[in-house]
């Protein structure tokens, strides 16, 4: 089984890759945690970048805890280019998170990003809410 987890590096992505590394675990699931640049953001050095930082960090934790975890660091318009690499990847199960950096609205229970995910994927979503 192979799941992608999305993370974007608010509160949201601790509740994910806690989620993440139990399903993972239980399902002996390989996990390829994606975090996705919009093309608008100005590149530095790609090795050096802090969001690549912390996404070797993230998937390292996962990686002591028994999960297999490859890190992926795209760019490119945010849930397209998610749902490419999900496609690519032949994923079985996307975690995403209900809200990330966005501003978050009682009246809207997803934000855009996760709406287009679940409204695009022909794979099972789950939706981690904001704690």
């Amino acid at each position: 089984m192979k799941i992608v987890a999305t993370v974007d590096f608010s509160t949201t992505s601790e509740n994910i890759l806690k989620i993440t590394k139990t399903y993972a675990k239980k399902l002996d699931a390989e996990v390829f945690l994606i975090h996705a640049e919009p093309d608008d953001v100005v590149p530095e050095e790609e090795d050096t970048t802090p969001e690549l930082v912390r996404l070797k960090k993230d998937a390292q934790a996962l990686q002591r805890a028994g999960v297999r975890v490859t890190p992926v660091f795209l760019r490119g318009p945010v849930c397209e280019t998610i749902m490419t690499e999900a496609i690519r990847l032949e994923a079985d199960l996307i975690i995403t998170g209900a809200h990330g950096h966005g501003k978050i609205s009682c009246k809207v229970p997803v934000g855009h990003v996760s709406e287009c995910i679940l409204l695009r994927a022909n794979i099972p979503v789950m939706v981690v809410p904001s704690f």
